[in-house]
């Protein structure tokens, strides 16, 4: 009797230590994630638009929600032709981590602009969202996501796009961490 105790209390207290984790619910991540993006959009004065603009033509602080949840903003939109699935994208972009309680910080991601370094694009393959070149790792390929070609069924080549993208839409770097990602400007060109 006493040794069934003594496995029931150490049981108990397996139990108790697991379910005190401090790891965040899906649940949670939402609704931080909202906070986030509703901080980003008070910060920057952002306006979100009930629908999509007939011309396509977007003020600079203006975004548009999509069905699969991102913000889209068209800046150029390059010429007619649009990306077919499976075709070759190269990608530069400027990222901004805001979401202050993410485990990956705050911080600007540059490949885009002059502080770039020489980086090189991210290139991926439309609608599959993988890498170019598998036999290679490239560290900012960790963006390739849905979240990343968004905004290629509304541009074409040389197009440019600013996107608010929900972690759900980006890769599983993002997806357990719960951080969403506001690209501030994408280039897209077409391989």
């Amino acid at each position: 009797m006493k040794k069934g105790f003594y496995i029931l209390l150490i049981v108990f207290t397996a139990l108790m230590a697991v379910s005190c984790d401090k790891t965040k619910s899906y649940t949670d991540m939402l609704k931080a994630q909202e906070k986030a993006i509703n901080r980003l959009r008070a910060d920057s004065g952002l306006v979100f638009l009930d629908e999509f603009p007939a011309d396509s033509v977007f003020k600079e602080n203006e975004f548009v929600e999509l069905d699969n949840g991102v913000y889209l903003n068209i800046i150029k939109k390059g010429d007619s032709k649009r990306a077919a699935v499976g075709q070759g994208i190269q990608s530069r972009f400027i990222a901004n981590l805001f979401m202050e309680e993410s485990s990956m910080g705050t911080t600007v991601i540059d490949l885009l602009g002059p502080h770039s370094n020489g980086t090189f694009p991210v290139e991926f393959r439309y609608g599959y969202f993988t890498t170019m070149n598998p036999d290679y790792t490239y560290s900012w390929d960790m963006f390739i996501s849905e979240g990343l070609g968004a905004g290629l069924p509304y541009v074409g080549d040389g197009g440019e796009v600013k996107l608010i993208v929900p972690f759900k839409l980006l890769s599983s770097d993002f997806q357990s961490t719960g951080t969403p990602v506001y690209f501030e400007k994408v280039r897209y060109v077409f391989l």
